[in-house]
């Protein structure tokens, strides 16, 4: 039946194939498996304006590194206060608000990083996204536990395969992405002659101060 109501969750009468519900709960947990490619991620993060090495204005390894941190706990905190509610809503309307979380939480981070305010992505990446994957952690292998009665060590497995292969996918694409988009810096050569203003070097490049990192 379609819809995401608690009533909707049940299949058709005419539905037999039961393998056939692996793969949504697998590819389920590949996706909130995203976080783990996180470390891929931080490293460029503390060269934002500094792009070899970290400028005054990037933030430091400690910074960017706390999303991931904040996610995990928000993961535990949301999966144990909203067990009784995933019980009554089902799991299409736990996996829709899930999504809405998780999602928009990525969105909201990557503003973060376009507008280079951390706040928003501990708020967007953090929170959001760690409300969003403690919401769709559990339906996925509670649902294939009841699809599989009698294999249930087995339905069980081969969904959090899918969260621990995670960092298979999204770390390799995170850095094919970040190679493709990234812009690296001019090099200057070795003598250049730079001012110091607000623990930050500058060098005049065509009549104006444009500022410059030592590497």
């Amino acid at each position: 039946s379609s819809g995401i109501n608690a009533e909707y969750g049940v299949a058709s009468p005419n539905f037999t194939n039961r393998w056939a519900m692996i793969a949504p709960a697998f590819l389920t947990h590949l996706c909130i498996g995203a976080p783990y490619a996180w470390s891929a991620m931080s490293g460029p993060l503390t060269r934002g304006s500094g792009f070899v090495c970290s400028a005054a204005d990037d933030w430091t390894m400690t910074s960017a590194t706390a999303p991931m941190s904040i996610l995990f706990a928000f993961h535990g905190m949301s999966a144990a206060l909203a067990g009784k509610w995933q019980m009554k809503v089902g799991t299409r309307a736990t996996i829709s608000a899930a999504a809405l979380s998780f999602g928009g939480g990525f969105l909201l981070s990557a503003v973060g990083v376009a507008t280079h305010n951390i706040g928003l992505v501990y708020l967007g990446y953090g929170v959001l996204g760690g409300i969003g994957l403690g919401l769709s952690y559990t339906p996925p292998i509670q649902t294939l536990i009841d699809w599989f009665p009698d294999k249930k060590g087995l339905a069980g497995g081969l969904a959090i395969m899918g969260f621990g292969s995670g960092a298979l996918l999204f770390a390799p694409t995170a850095n094919i992405l970040l190679e493709k988009f990234s812009r690296l810096p001019t090099y200057l050569g070795t003598a250049v002659d730079t001012v110091t203003e607000n623990g930050r070097l500058y060098t005049e490049i065509g009549g104006k101060m444009m500022e410059v990192v030592y590497a």
